[in-house]
Formats: C-alpha cells, structure tokens, sequence
C-alpha cells in the first residue's frame, strides 16, 4: 500500500525526476526515501526503495506516473500529457495505535490531463487527476514552477515551489472522522476542500554516461482542513529521498 505521495499530500515527489515502444531509454535504480507523516504516531517514516522508469518519445512511466503526450514535442515549449498516477495516503489501523477501529483508507487510482510550459530554464508544471479506483472519488490540482541551476560541469540542482488543491472528497476520505469511528480522544470530524502549499528541491549528479546519483526533498505547509482534523498532530511535513539510478 503506497504511504505518501504530494499528488495528494506530498503530490510526487521524487526518487529520480513491441519495436515503436521500447525505443526510448530505461532507467532502475534503488536507495532510501525518509518522510513525516501528519498523521499522529504513524509509523514507517523511512524504508528503502526500488526504482524503474521508461521514457520514450512520446510515453513515459516512472515516478510521476504513467503519461502519454498529447500535444507538443520534446523541442517545443509547450507538453500536454493523459496522466495515469496512484494518489493519496492509504492506511489501516496498524500503521499507527491511534488508528486503532478506523476503517482502512485506501489509495487511488487517479486519471487527467498534466502540462508543462518550459521557457529558458524554468517550467511550469499543472496538472489535474480525478479518481476512478472508487476510493476517495474526489480530485487534486497541482501548480508548480522549478528552475534549473547547473552545479558544475555536470550536475543540476532544480528547485521547487507549489501549491497543491485536494476536493472535499478526497480531504474528508484521508482526514476525516466518521462518526463511527469517533472515541474519547479521536473526535468526529467532517472536511472540506483544501490547499497544501510546497517547497523542494532536487539534485542530479551524473558519474558517467549511464550512472548517477539522486536526491530530492521537499516541505509542505498544510491546509487548515487538514490541520484540524483530530488524526493530524502537525502543521507541516516533508519528505527526502537518496538514490543510485543507472540508465540504458
């Protein structure tokens, strides 16, 4: 069961950012990802992790989900993309004792539209994602813009800021309470439609042709809608992962 992504809280973040189709390039790869929960006394905040991606001309699957360009071309400005990704922060009573009698959340399966605009070295990313898995059955926006920076010959450091919306669906499904699950210390609780707001940050530093090591990071400042539910204990998270990645 997926923990926690920033499609939804931490909506992607990152470890990395049949003849026609496997034309394009592969990339595996592994290492350790770190993240805090908003959740109260949740566990597993850190485990490791296994990586494999495909990017072709046109299709691509990896860490930012399943894609299929639409419109534009790798040398245009302007990319629009079917997008196919898993959302949300399924649980179940064991991830924490606080959760102990609440039915398990699941996470979702999640189709849309995502589009990147690129001018000089920045971009602006959106993208809108609708569940049709039947779990939360709400949606999330997502807008963000990164710029990249050389360091060095090789390596890229691309910074981050952003802003995530989650419907009334999907924040009353992972934050809210119902009233069957309420106890003396777990109040019931309703929610609404919220934003997250985000910083991060990645780097990527080749070793050679197919080698390279990663490492993202990124802060979420969280809703009110979420901040107030008796599940949460906190008013930020984040997330960091490291990695090795060779490419072919």
């Amino acid at each position: 069961m997926q923990k926690m992504t920033l499609s939804g809280l931490i909506a992607s973040t990152l470890l990395i950012t049949s003849a026609p189709l496997l034309a394009g390039e592969f990339t595996v790869g592994g290492g350790a990802v770190s993240f805090k929960s908003p959740y109260k006394e949740f566990k597993d905040n850190s485990s490791t992790s296994l990586l494999a991606e495909y990017e072709g001309e046109n299709f691509s699957v990896g860490s930012k989900g399943i894609n299929y360009r639409l419109l534009g071309s790798d040398e245009g400005s302007f990319s629009l993309y079917a997008t196919l990704d898993f959302v949300g922060m399924g649980f179940d009573d064991g991830d924490s004792a606080f959760f102990a009698g609440m039915a398990e959340r699941d996470s979702s399966f999640d189709l849309g539209l995502s589009a990147d605009y690129n001018f000089g070295d920045s971009v602006i990313s959106a993208r809108v994602l609708h569940d049709i898995s039947v779990a939360h059955e709400g949606f999330t926006a997502d807008l963000n813009y990164s710029y990249q920076l050389p360091l060095g010959e090789t390596a890229m450091f691309v910074p981050m800021v952003g802003v995530n919306y989650l419907s009334k669906n999907f924040t009353d499904y992972y934050f809210g309470v119902r009233a069957s699950e309420a106890t003396a210390s777990r109040a019931a609780y309703k929610a609404d439609a919220t934003a997250n707001t985000y910083v991060g940050y990645s780097v990527n530093m080749p070793l050679n042709d197919s080698w390279s090591i990663n490492h993202s990071a990124s802060y979420i400042w969280l809703g009110d809608e979420i901040t107030d539910s008796s599940l949460v204990d906190r008013d930020t998270s984040w997330f960091a992962s490291l990695g090795v990645a060779y490419r072919f």
